[in-house]
């Protein structure tokens, strides 16, 4: 049974998993409790082999703008000592972890603005499906922050380092528009389409095939820190290991069909 909370609902649509941030009053803003709940639904749709994609987006006119200044303030008069505070956001930073490395592709469906930890969320994620009206931002230097949840290592991967630090120290609001051209995102689509969008991009993957999808993930992961010799290893195994599928058997017998593959089965 899927994790219920207070501020993140975790649904399901066929085999698409949705896990939407649900704090529209505060347009998604972080917050302890709701990054706990967050987890769960991560780590349940990551583990439920029923979802074959994962999605997350926001609830109303945000994705995400970050951490709730609010409740960051009230944590601080709680007392928290430094270690209490690192021992915390580390465990807390598997969200970002299960977003990159589960093993089924996960979809950031960026509705609105997505701002620091939101912006870090949305780039740890395989792909970004974002509305033409959204905004993307960085916003820790107006905080005096360095960042967290992955969103240096993620935008360095994904725009290289001269952007990625152009992206957190100019601290500048990127337009949909500037995200697709710098590759930050996959597609850009009208707000009044956006939803019809996300629910066909997900379903486009939910009908691929599955254990390949895990084995290219596992070949991406292997890139980032493997030297060419031994990530060559890697992907002539896990090539292998894709050869020995029943969705390979049904994508040649498609293929000498001339058949669009059916990997539901």
């Amino acid at each position: 049974m899927a994790p219920t909370g207070e501020s993140v609902i975790l649904e399901y649509r066929g085999a698409v998993a949705y896990i939407r941030l649900d704090r529209p009053e505060r347009r998604n803003a972080l917050m302890y409790p709701m990054l706990e709940e967050l987890l769960e639904a991560c780590e349940h749709a990551a583990e439920d082999p029923s979802a074959r994609v994962v999605v997350l987006t926001g609830t109303g006119s945000a994705f995400c703008t970050g951490g709730d200044v609010r409740h960051l303030a009230e944590d601080a008069e709680l007392h928290l000592t430094e270690s209490e505070r690192r021992d915390r956001l580390a465990r807390l930073h598997r969200i970002s972890w299960l977003l990159h490395t589960m093993p089924k592709p996960t979809v950031a469906a960026i509705n609105g603005p997505a701002m620091a930890a939101g912006l870090s969320l949305a780039m740890a994620c395989d792909l970004r499906v974002m509305s033409a009206t959204a905004t993307l931002a960085s916003a820790f230097a107006r905080l005096a922050t360095p960042g967290d949840f992955g969103g240096t290592w993620f935008a360095l991967h994904l725009l290289g380092l001269g952007r990625a630090k152009a992206l957190y120290l100019l601290n500048e609001t990127i337009t949909a528009e500037q995200a697709l051209d710098w590759g930050l995102v996959t597609a850009v689509v009208p707000p009044e389409r956006f939803g019809t969008a996300v629910d066909e991009f997900a379903d486009r993957l939910a009908a691929g095939p599955a254990e390949a999808f895990a084995l290219m993930k596992a070949n991406f992961a292997a890139a980032v820190t493997s030297p060419l010799a031994e990530f060559l290893d890697t992907e002539a195994g896990n090539m292998t290991l894709g050869m020995s599928t029943k969705e390979f058997d049904e994508a040649a017998r498609a293929f000498l069909a001339g058949r669009p593959p059916d990997f539901s089965v």
